[in-house]
């Protein structure tokens, strides 16, 4: 169990008791707490809570007719109940948001975390504060926060402007402390250099609070401060000074307009509805700070049946343990156990809160806004759905599959001369990629340029392990970077797990330039070629065909994917091991290159053709060296598909440098 940030309430030691289906149902205590519903293999396919959890966990098991659809799935699935006994409904919620991120289970509603998001964090102990981006907030930390921000690009929006207002240092603090001169941010006006000692901590502290009024929302109070001081540097006669707080000061009006959905009053206010259809739940949150419409951010789940007021419960217990509570939160409807929540939200926040659901008036006209948008954001995604759904049965047809392919799992191997040898796979489910499923694979058993054999260890740990733990992690599309030499492998893999007939396979060699008499500015491209099993010949897509897009896309992933990888082991080896681990240098070429260039310095800094100058150093090699020690600046790891061309004599396959 994760330990809770600060103001969270303690949850005890709780009794946590098992209880197999069918034997000791009845025994399950009538008392607060959380439950666990797993399969025979143990995996949980469901978290909740409940206040009286003998008669909750029994209603699920009952001959009567309940039609939620995740209701009449658990009574075929479930194998056994792990129930945890806590003293009060409010440690209950607490408990439930803890178990739910931590186990992921299927069938529940999952929120992303904080760490999915990003803050801005000012510590205002520091001498010299700045503000940063951090996903994760520190237990027990006493620096600000504001945020979160709903995507990384209107955090930096937000660190741009700050940095044209307010020119706090944006070094971190090893920077800081070992600067000799000015960065080229305070060239063009973007920091007051304090490293130099070019501002004075009266200074300096201004444009911190200055900063913090800003991220609170209180611009009026921004705008006033910087008239004062522009009146005081005026009549000093400091009129440089003041013109730069006045252009700081129309910067900073031109942000007020007031918008439509400004209010003359100032509030904080948490505006939250949703809306359901086809399998998916949109939920609409509307963040307003000052008065101010500050943030309008959309969260998406699979519908699994849940009550609409069991749904919003179980959204308002997640998302306010992650985010900043506010005073008022206007909800759609009325959520399950309300008083429950409302006072465990209250003690989260350290203060009154409310929860309403409008019926009429000002209120309500906002919960029709957020309605709105949360119906538009579902058609949006209902309608790209849709043409995935298309595309996916494109493909289905192309390649014959039994049923469209909704997960895609997609394997690379990259290599650089043999060494550190990694394999990757990413994940595509429905056309878009899921990154919670991306895996990446160290070779361990392969040694030297063996690309097949580095698939068939990759392939074979992968499926080994999906088969012995969850079988419904199978895909329905394995896609084998290459042509047929690597799509063979996998088929040998399958066969040997028992996998073949049950998951279709097929190789993806990528585009090469072919040669031309007339010389390479006339040389043409080939066609991406899709390999299937028994069959000789490619099966060549049109170029502009959406299905051929989704499996390259989800190749081109797999690379990006694999070469990061690779590039971090070689960085980290190069660091820590010097020469030792580039391919092709033994002992006796190490000590030459020591020997002629003096140190390891020396020789990170020389460029190929010296290198090629040491005794006994081939032009080939000192390329290799000087890639190897020069990481992701130099020639790119040999991927799986340049493998096989290199050592192929029928050259038919592609190959590429990534």
């Amino acid at each position: 169990m994760t330990s809770q940030p600060d103001k969270k309430a303690e949850i005890p030691t709780p009794d946590v008791s098992v209880a197999p289906i069918g034997e000791t149902l009845e025994s399950l205590p009538p008392r607060p707490g959380v439950y666990l519903m797993k399969d025979d293999k143990g995996k949980i396919l469901y978290v909740g809570k409940a206040t009286n959890l003998r008669t909750r966990v029994r209603s699920y098991f009952r001959e009567s007719s309940d039609s939620r659809l995740n209701v009449r799935f658990l009574k075929t699935r479930v194998a056994t109940v792990d129930v945890i006994v806590t003293e009060t409904e409010k440690e209950a919620l607490l408990l439930e948001n803890i178990l739910i991120k931590k186990h992921l289970p299927r069938y529940n509603i999952r929120l992303r975390d904080d760490k999915t998001y990003l803050s801005l964090r000012l510590d205002t102990s520091h001498e010299w504060p700045r503000v940063h981006p951090i996903r994760r907030r520190r237990a027990g930390d006493k620096a600000l926060y504001f945020g979160p921000f709903s995507s990384s690009s209107s955090m930096k929006q937000t660190m741009r402007f700050l940095q044209r207002l307010f020119p706090l240092r944006s070094c971190p603090d090893h920077v800081l402390n070992n600067r000799s001169r000015p960065c080229i941010l305070h060239q063009i006006d973007r920091c007051c250099a304090p490293c130099v000692g070019l501002v004075d901590k009266e200074k300096y502290d201004d444009y911190v609070d200055q900063t913090i009024l800003f991220l609170n929302g209180r611009k009026e109070e921004v705008i006033d401060l910087l008239r004062r001081k522009m009146w005081e540097y005026s009549e000093d006669l400091a009129y440089e000074k003041a013109a730069a707080v006045r252009d700081r000061l129309r910067a900073i009006e031109k942000t007020v307009e007031r918008e439509d959905v400004a209010s003359h009053r100032r509030f904080d206010r948490d505006v939250i509805a949703f809306t359901r259809e086809a399998g998916h739940v949109v939920f609409m949150h509307l963040a307003f700070r000052e008065g101010d419409l500050v943030e309008t951010t959309p969260h998406h789940f699979r519908d699994h049946g849940v009550p609409d007021e069991e749904l919003l419960e179980s959204f308002l217990g997640q998302f306010y343990t992650t985010s900043d509570i506010p005073r008022d939160i206007v909800v759609s409807m009325e959520p399950a156990n309300v008083e429950m929540l409302r006072a465990t939200l209250a003690e989260l926040r350290d203060g009154a809160l409310r929860i309403i659901a409008p019926q009429r008036g000002e209120k309500r006209r906002l919960v029709e806004m957020a309605l709105r948008n949360a119906r538009q954001e579902l058609e949006r995604r209902l309608a790209g759905e849709q043409s995935r759904q298309a595309v996916l049965e494109s493909l289905q047809k192309k390649l014959r599959l039994d049923r469209p392919p909704r997960r895609i799992d997609c394997f690379d191997i990259s290599t650089f001369q043999g060494a550190f040898t990694v394999g990757s796979m990413t994940c595509f489910i429905d056309g878009d990629p899921d990154k919670s499923q991306y895996r990446r694979f160290k070779v361990r058993s392969i040694a030297g340029q063996d690309d097949f054999g580095a698939m068939r260890e990759v392939l074979t740990r992968r499926y080994s392990r999906v088969l012995k733990e969850d079988e419904e992690d199978l895909p329905d599309l394995v896609v084998i970077d290459g042509g047929k030499g690597q799509l063979n492998i996998a088929l040998e893999v399958f066969r040997e797990l028992g996998m073949l007939g049950r998951v279709p396979v097929c190789g993806l060699a990528k585009a090469r330039v072919l040669a031309s008499k007339q010389g390479p500015r006339l040389a043409n491209r080939s066609e991406e070629r899709v390999f299937l099993p028994l069959r000789k010949d490619p099966i060549r897509f049109d170029q502009s065909d959406p299905a051929l897009f989704i499996l390259t896309r989800i190749r081109d992933e797999a690379h990006r994917f694999g070469i990061t990888y690779h590039r971090k082991l070689r960085n980290t080896a190069s660091l820590r091991s010097g020469l030792e681990e580039i391919p092709g240098v033994g002992p006796k070429r190490r000590k030459v290159l020591l020997t002629h260039f003096g140190s390891l310095t020396r020789i990170r800094s020389a460029t190929v053709e010296e290198l090629s100058g040491a005794p006994g150093i081939t032009m080939e090699l000192a390329r290799i060296i000087h890639q190897f020690l020069h990481g992701s600046s130099g020639e790119e790891p040999t991927t799986g598909e340049e493998a096989e061309v290199l050592y192929s004599d029928e050259g038919e396959e592609d190959g590429e440098e990534n």
